[in-house]
């Protein structure tokens, strides 16, 4: 149960934990375990609670798992389980349908009853439902409370039930083909659907087929469809809304890396423009080369790299040489086997207006004859301005200890700085830092941040935040720097996305009004959910 319990913390996808963050979630692995050992009588016999466990837990295997460190290859051999219910993916088949069955059987052939009164994230009632049992789950906490709808009530109302996608996702070929994907198409079969559906590819415009019916049953979606659906609604209304203040660039570069190009002068990025939903321009980025040109990957062109991050960092100003001083722990903006990336930080020219210069240093060597040196010589390295003891500034090397930053904090005198932008290049993630008209995007007035909260209750979230000396603050310990409302906790272009996408979720409500109540409840909660 351990192997299986500590696996899933590393589950990334589908699994329920990532519907909400829930401090204290149990896994899903030891919920189910523990529930059977509540539910089934002790067998009594050694061999048979053996037999039991092992269809319960299956057994620990050793495995041999091969990874490249350092340039070296070397094994690890790491034990997992085979066999058994607990491990994530083994929740369906016919063991468990046989722990159902058994769990029925002795609870006098009725589904036993399960109340959980401190459900939380509720692991516990989802794995009692899974086990056949009657289940009331109960939290205090409003925010357990409404994951619980959406974890157990919503699911479970609208199981088996099914609704026509609406139009335009009918329109949308991604959406469409990973939605035909799930149902089991592929191959030709899924290419005849997508044509069928209007979504031929350019060699395929010859093709003439009987265009599917948005009546037709194969268009009929779940309710996780239905979020994912609606889900791309919202972000198109808010990419539309947000498109100036999240611009999208291009850079001049060759697609094969490491190859400059001859003779070809470095360029500034180019910013893309958009059209009305949002959208960037990509086409006329590289019509002043021709097809020879372009066919030669070494040569040079523009290559939109749409942003992943901008990468924001507080200051305080320094005591000594009021330099705005950065508070980061580290400098390291990567640091995996096969990318290092580096933020470096030198003051600035200006000595009227002494302040940092930000760079970004790719692909950063190795160091040292061994791990534990290499490990030192990162640490050194990449080592931000912050030590337990305070900031050092980077422009006179004074030191603003812990007392200084919470004064200065408390005075409202704490800002953003943004140090880089993340992006996605043609081989994955790339650093660099932000342009002018980047860092002008992200400038927000008051009067332009209280616009699309005019018509949300409440407004901003002006709410105080814990206070020192209560018990949740020793969780959430953010009063004592000034941030004594949980909008000082953001940037005003982030609260100004939030909005935006609180205004599109209410606008969708609107767009649902037709839909039956479970439905329209169900939908918007959940997507309520991944807002929060």
């Amino acid at each position: 149960m351990s192997l299986d319990a500590v696996h899933e913390k590393n589950v990334r996808h589908g699994h329920v934990s990532t519907l909400h963050v829930w401090p204290a979630r149990r896994p899903l692995a030891a919920c189910r375990a523990a529930l059977i050992a509540a539910l089934l009588a002790d067998p009594g016999e050694r061999e048979r609670r053996a037999a039991l466990l092992q269809r319960l837990a299956g057994r620990v295997v050793q495995t041999v798992e091969r990874k490249r460190v350092n340039g070296r290859l070397v094994e690890q051999v790491k034990e997992e389980t085979a066999g058994g219910i607990l491990h994530w993916g083994r929740e369906h088949g016919a063991d468990l349908q046989w722990f159902r069955e058994r769990i029925r059987s002795e609870h006098g052939g009725r589904a036993p009853r399960v109340l959980d009164p401190f459900a939380g994230g509720g692991a516990i009632p989802l794995e009692a439902m899974r086990l056949g049992c009657e289940v009331t789950a109960i939290d205090i906490n409003p925010v357990a409370w409404f994951i619980l709808k959406c974890t157990l009530e919503y699911p479970q109302r609208l199981a088996g039930r099914t609704r026509p996608l609406p139009a335009f996702a009918l329109r949308d070929a991604d959406f469409m083909e990973a939605f035909l994907k799930a149902r089991g198409f592929k191959g030709a079969t899924l290419r005849t659907l997508l044509q069928r559906l209007g979504h031929a590819d350019a060699g395929d415009s010859h093709v003439q087929l009987d265009l599917i019916g948005p009546d037709d049953p194969l268009l009929e979606a779940d309710l996780a469809w239905q979020v994912r659906a609606w889900g791309r609604w919202m972000l198109a209304q808010a990419r539309a809304a947000l498109a100036a203040r999240y611009p999208t660039c291009a850079e001049f570069v060759p697609l094969t890396p490491d190859t400059p190009g001859a003779g070809v002068a470095a360029q500034p990025p180019r910013l893309l423009d958009t059209d009305g939903a949002g959208e960037p321009h990509f086409d006329p980025l590289n019509a002043e080369f021709d097809a020879a040109y372009l066919g030669d990957p070494r040569n040079p062109r523009w290559v939109a790299k749409p942003t992943v991050a901008y990468l924001h960092a507080r200051a305080v100003t320094c005591k000594r040489c009021r330099a705005a001083l950065p508070l980061l722990k580290t400098r390291w903006l990567c640091r995996t086997d096969r990318k290092r990336v580096l933020l470096t930080m030198e003051p600035g020219p200006d000595t009227a207006q002494p302040g940092v210069v930000f760079g970004v240093r790719a692909a950063v060597p190795r160091e040292g004859s061994n791990a534990a040196q290499r490990r030192e010589h990162d640490k050194r390295l990449g080592a931000g301005t912050m030590t337990r003891a305070g900031a050092a500034c980077p422009c006179c090397r004074t030191i603003m200890t812990m007392r200084d930053i919470r004064l200065e904090g408390r005075a409202g005198r704490l800002r953003s700085v943004m140090t880089a932008v993340v992006v996605d290049g043609p081989a994955g993630k790339e650093y660099r830092l932000p342009t002018a008209h980047e860092r002008a995007a992200a400038e927000v007035t008051e009067e332009q941040l209280r616009a699309p909260y005019a018509d949300i209750p409440y407004g901003l979230p002006e709410e105080p935040t814990p206070k020192a000396g209560s018990g949740a603050a020793r969780a959430f310990s953010v009063d004592g720097y000034g941030f004594d409302t949980w909008r000082k906790l953001f940037t005003n272009r982030q609260l100004l996305a939030l909005g935006t996408l609180v205004t599109a979720l209410r606008t969708l409500q609107r767009e649902l009004a037709a839909w039956p109540a479970p439905w329209r409840e169900a939908v918007t909660a959940n997507l309520a959910v991944a807002i929060d």
